[in-house]
């Protein structure tokens, strides 16, 4: 046969791809690359958690908390003398002391010393940054101590009044940025030994800086073990630095308590932690703070090992950022005292020190609530130097709340809050001295007590001691001035009769005498009786004083001498329109024994005494009870003393 001319088929396995198929390697699938944060991005965490934390301390303090402020510098103390300095040091802690007690002045003009305490957390955060090589992502976590600092402050409520730590307001702002520095330089150790040498010397600053110089050996021991790759050669590397902070964080403390007799042992490792303790509670709340102040930073070393492109970790570090912001600014705002009354309080003790009349009043007309009766008081104060309490004493809401409830059970009395002052304006001098020594010994000394022991001296022609009370408060930062307006009448007495802001007082001591009785720390209900019962016919101010202390009381035999008095004393002059109602409705409840018939009584008055008796008899009729219709009746009659002796009733005073 011939050659096979047909060519062999290829077979299926062989055969050639169509064109359109490549013959070019699949690529292979990339890995989807984890999420890394840029240092921008971070920037920008860290920018948000700064900024918001500025925002948040600059609002609550200065806008919410201004009048706090103040209070807490006129309660507060420092003075140049060595002696104020050996009596800080006289216990654990006493350089943080006297730094805090110093700034604590600076509160004097709020927004001065707020803006201090920003920018002193501030730099902490920084140091707290470098100290701990915490990466800038996690800058939110770095704000929490802070953010304690921050609701230690507005969140002491009634405190402010019954503190016992020298500088608290600044202390421990103070304590934590030297405890930070302290860590930042337990990083120059380059090897185990030397970082146990500078853990015990840390510890050994305990006399200095208290217990934060013990939370600073803690921390630079934890940051030493989880952070420097050395400690993970050997067992004494990692032993040794703990073997050491230990003895030292014990040792330390026992060892000085033999130094300060005057700190009890139980306490020594605590130094500088604030207590809230009063004659009746001992409170753990408002400490809060401070515990988890000392317990966050103990987190900064592990954090600063987290990488953020590990499992979706970017994701957690912004979640984190705004979990921190948002939680941050919720327990702040919850903790932020709000009560008006007792910034109201504040704000009107401040004015009425100044001699600011018409600011206490316009403080006791914005009160949208009962007032309490400290506000009430310094409202009675405003009005007797203005001459005003005969016409407009009843216009104000004259019920006069209790302080409010605060989250443990302080006991609030006026004799610690504002006495000293309303004695003082009522030329009870003796009990202002009184209430501002007791005060003194169980609190400390301060410049608000200060100021009225130099008052109270130079009414008292004691000169010594005013020039005493005088050099210290020179020596202060703000009240040097008002210290040095009154030295000359030290060396001159008779100066003090150009110096009008004592006319007023210098009256009424003179008319009253200086007698010291008690008053069973009771300030409303001494001042009450003392002047409903007291006669003077010498002096009409005092004389004034005592008629409407025998309304108050609701006293109608009391009344009745002394409005007979004012009149005598007072020929020709209008009198003043509570007077009049109050004349007319005792004049008509016991109507044998003063015949009213004759006396003038404005148009104005009796008409409304007449549509006030056949309002509320009208309202009694219909079954209404009593405390009912005199709120109902309050907006129309609220005003008057008809409406005041009927219905404002059941008053506690504290």
């Amino acid at each position: 046969m011939g050659k096979n001319t047909f060519k062999k088929q290829p077979s299926a396995t062989t055969a050639k791809k169509p064109s359109f198929v490549s013959n070019a390697p699949k690529p292979e699938k990339k890995k989807k690359k984890p999420f890394v944060i840029s240092k921008v991005f971070s920037i920008v965490l860290a920018c948000i958690s700064l900024l918001s934390f500025g925002a948040l301390n600059a609002y609550y303090l200065i806008e919410e908390n201004s009048d706090l402020l103040f209070t807490a510098q006129s309660k507060g103390f420092f003075s140049t003398d060595d002696t104020f300095f050996d009596q800080c040091i006289t216990q654990p802690g006493g350089i943080i002391n006297y730094i805090a007690a110093y700034l604590t002045q600076m509160l004097y003009h709020p927004a001065l010393g707020a803006s201090i305490l920003i920018a002193m957390w501030m730099i902490t955060i920084i140091i707290s940054k470098f100290a701990f090589k915490v990466k800038t992502m996690w800058m939110a976590v770095l704000t929490i101590p802070a953010v304690c600092l921050l609701v230690g402050i507005i969140d002491v409520q009634y405190w402010v009044f019954y503190l016992k730590q020298e500088g608290y307001w600044f202390y421990g702002t103070v304590g934590f940025l030297i405890c930070m520095l302290l860590v930042l330089l337990s990083r120059i150790a380059s090897n185990t030994v030397t970082k146990s040498i500078i853990v015990a010397a840390i510890a050994l600053t305990y006399p200095a800086f208290g217990w934060y110089s013990l939370l600073a050996a803690i921390y630079s021991t934890v940051n030493y073990l989880l952070q420097d790759k050395k400690t993970n050669t050997n067992i004494i590397n990692k032993i040794l630095p703990l073997i050491v902070m230990f003895v030292f964080v014990f040792a330390v403390p026992y060892a000085s308590y033999y130094f300060y007799p005057s700190e009890s042992f139980i306490e020594m490792w605590a130094c500088g932690f604030p207590y809230f303790t009063s004659d009746t509670v001992i409170s753990i709340i408002p400490e809060i703070p401070y515990f988890i102040l000392a317990a966050i930073p103990l987190i900064f070393p592990f954090i600063s090992k987290v990488k953020e492109a590990v499992n979706g970790m970017a994701f957690v570090v912004i979640l984190a950022t705004v979990a921190i912001v948002g939680g941050s600014a919720y327990w702040i705002s919850n903790s932020n005292f709000e009560d008006y009354n007792y910034h109201a309080e504040m704000r009107m003790h401040k004015a009425a020190e100044e001699m600011d009349w018409d600011k206490v009043l316009d403080e006791m007309s914005n009160n949208p609530g009962d007032a309490s009766r400290q506000m009430v008081l310094l409202k009675n104060v405003a009005l007797m130097y203005k001459g005003e309490m005969g016409s407009k004493m009843f216009k104000y809401n004259n019920m006069g709340d209790n302080p409010a409830n605060t989250y443990d059970s302080l006991r609030i009395h006026m004799a610690q809050t504002a006495a000293p002052l309303i004695y003082y304006y009522h030329g009870k001098t003796n009990f202002s001295i009184r209430w501002c020594i007791e005060n003194s010994v169980e609190c400390g000394y301060d410049f608000e007590n200060l100021m009225m022991l130099t008052r109270c001296a130079i009414l008292g022609n004691e000169m010594d001691c005013a020039k005493k009370y005088i050099n210290i408060l020179k020596t202060s930062l703000f009240y040097k001035d008002w210290a040095e307006k009154l030295e000359p009448i030290t060396e001159n007495p008779e100066l003090i009769k150009e110096y009008h802001e004592f006319d007023n007082i210098r009256e009424l001591r003179d008319h009253m005498g200086s007698v010291l009785d008690g008053d069973n720390g009771l300030c409303e209900m001494y001042l009450l009786n003392y002047f409903a019962n007291t006669m003077n016919k010498d002096s009409k101010y005092l004389q004034e004083l005592t008629l409407n202390y025998s309304m108050v009381q609701k006293d109608i035999k009391l009344f009745w001498p002394r409005f007979f008095l004012y009149a005598s004393m007072h020929p020709g002059e209008d009198m003043p329109v509570h007077y009049q109602e109050a004349a007319l409705l005792y004049g008509n409840l016991e109507p044998g024994n003063v015949d009213i018939s004759k006396m003038p009584f404005d148009q104005y008055v009796k008409d409304r005494y007449a549509n006030f008796q056949q309002v509320s008899q009208s309202l009694l009729a219909s079954g209404m009870e009593v405390a009912d219709v005199g709120q109902s009746m309050k907006t129309s009659f609220g005003d008057t003393f008809f409406w005041f002796y009927f219905f404002c009733r059941d008053i506690h005073s504290y």
